[in-house]
């Protein structure tokens, strides 16, 4: 699934999947014979194969499969392949089809384009581009590209993934496995900023730098990215339309959504406001109260969660206000993260203070209710829920955000001897896995962060296996990092961003035999 950034205020969770990826799967090996006759006939197929299988054959090949396999303790093992370096504005990981996009370290105007998935499966630089305008990751969205409406190769399934972003002039999209780079020219007179992808309507949003002092408070410049590449019209949101009141705007799922002083937060239909913004004010769909403007909309069932305090949510049902119920994060709690389960099903993920859990939102008999579901966390956990023995620890804001947070991860207040923990997840919408990654700091002589990967069935909650990396992040006691994961099939990246540079570890399950 593709997650978008966030902007000023809010964000929400989509329930689209992720389009088809590159996947490849390394030769497996079995050291004792009577494990492989207990292998079914399909798996033994591919375990007598002694070449790597094509990216074509393995997205025929059952799922399941790979999932059993990567799931297995004794079947393949997580081995770090490469370290990438980028700059840290470039601190989330670009990734699609198997192709790596980083900004250069040493120019802010280059970006390296690696195939992850090169002769004998080994990362390789593919491409380089450079341009004379420079770009922040903060930029970016990755969505279809049509590619029968240019001049790449046509592919048989009419589109594929591309990376849009801009840069103070233009609006580039980029064709990670061409390398080319087409672009369309903004509109003149103002400054733009950010990038939103709304698949609803098929619309990038491109937005300009707020205006807090004039009437115009933020333009967007609204492109139609499928089928083609399509500038559509500006859209200016004055105060003199939408209240004086208003402090910031944004766009997602064919919504406008406008933010206001004293926590509020007025909903409008996207198709009716760009109709009517020259002749009158667009009916106002609804509007709530919600802390800090925190706001999600899930669609199956369609419920809304907003935010009543810092670690409290509040969750109804949108379409007739009925209320649901609340969960409370802890006092202590650096921002905890709620959302909806991005495979679209009727369940939450909440995190909090480095745990993780899955929330049932409809129970088995159908009636909708909160039914607590499983609980992740680093150390062990009793049946009671509660964890025995935990070290401080915090939650960060890295992996899937609610709002926008400042792009620093922030400590409890400990003493040295303590240690604090972060966490970040994925979600792997072809294995039904969720990736849960925990970094803990080690405050030793030499710190350094250590790192364990939860392996999760996004189904039933339960954990499938532990990772323990081998792998020390060195950092210094005043380092605030910021870590990323993206899980995609056999891969898995982390990204790590501390002091000035970013770094990107590219893990790939490869089969124990072959080690």
């Amino acid at each position: 699934m593709f997650q978008e950034k966030p902007l000023d205020g809010l964000s929400f969770v989509y329930p689209y999947g992720r389009m088809g990826m590159a996947y490849c799967l390394e030769p497996f090996k079995m050291q004792s014979s009577h494990r492989q006759r207990n292998c079914p006939l399909l798996l033994n197929f591919i375990l007598q194969r002694q070449h790597t299988l094509s990216t074509n054959i393995l997205k025929n090949l059952n799922w399941k499969i790979l999932k059993s396999l990567i799931t297995w303790k004794e079947g393949f093992a997580l081995k770090e392949i490469k370290t990438f370096q980028g700059a840290k504005s470039c601190s989330r990981i670009i990734y699609s089809d198997g192709y790596l996009i980083i900004k250069d370290v040493s120019s802010s105007n280059t970006l390296k384009i690696y195939n992850l998935n090169g002769h004998d499966r080994l990362p390789f630089l593919k491409h380089k581009i450079s341009d004379n305008e420079e770009w922040k990751d903060r930029s970016y969205g990755i969505s279809p590209v049509f590619l029968n409406s240019s001049s790449h190769i046509p592919h048989k399934d009419g589109y594929k993934t591309g990376l849009y972003y801009i840069t103070a002039r233009k609006l580039h999209l980029l064709t990670p496995d061409s390398g080319v780079v087409d672009f369309v020219t903004l509109p003149e007179g103002y400054r733009f900023s950010e990038l939103a992808v709304d698949d609803e309507t098929h619309t990038l949003a491109v937005s300009s730098v707020k205006n807090p002092k004039g009437n115009t408070l933020v333009v967007f410049a609204l492109y139609e990215y499928y089928p083609r590449l399509k500038f559509q019209q500006t859209l200016q949101i004055q105060k003199s339309t939408f209240g004086a009141s208003i402090t910031g705007a944004e766009i997602n799922q064919g919504l406008l959504l406008t933010l206001h002083k004293n926590n509020k937060v007025k909903v409008y239909s996207l198709p009716t406001v760009c109709q009517q913004q020259e002749f009158s004010a667009s009916p106002v769909l609804f509007e709530i109260h919600t802390f800090n403007h925190v706001m999600l909309i899930g669609t199956t069932p369609y419920y809304l969660i907003k935010a009543t305090h810092m670690n409290s949510f509040f969750i109804q049902n949108l379409e007739d206000g009925r209320a649901l119920c609340s969960i409370e994060g802890k006092p202590d709690s650096f921002e905890p993260y709620i959302g909806f389960h991005p495979d679209a099903s009727p369940r939450l993920i909440f995190t909090d203070n480095g745990t993780l859990r899955l929330f049932n939102i409809i129970s088995k008999d159908g009636t909708p209710s909160l039914v607590p579901g499983s609980l992740h966390a680093l150390d062990d956990i009793d049946e009671s829920g509660s964890i025995d023995n935990v070290s401080t620890t915090t939650t960060t804001r890295t992996g899937r955000t609610v709002k926008k947070p400042a792009r620093s991860s922030v400590y409890s207040h400990t003493s040295d001897d303590d240690e604090t923990t972060q966490l970040t997840w994925d979600y792997e919408d072809d294995l039904n896995l969720l990736g849960v990654l925990y970094a803990r700091q080690v405050n030793e002589r030499n710190p350094y962060l250590k790192l364990t990967l939860d392996l999760v069935d996004s189904k039933s909650g339960k954990r499938l296996r532990r990772i323990e990396l081998d792998r020390k992040i060195r950092i210094s006691k005043f380092d605030n990092p910021e870590i990323y994961l993206r899980l995609d099939a056999d891969q898995c990246l982390i990204s790590i961003s501390r002091g000035s540079s970013t770094s990107i570890l590219a893990f790939r399950f490869i089969s124990s035999g072959s080690i």
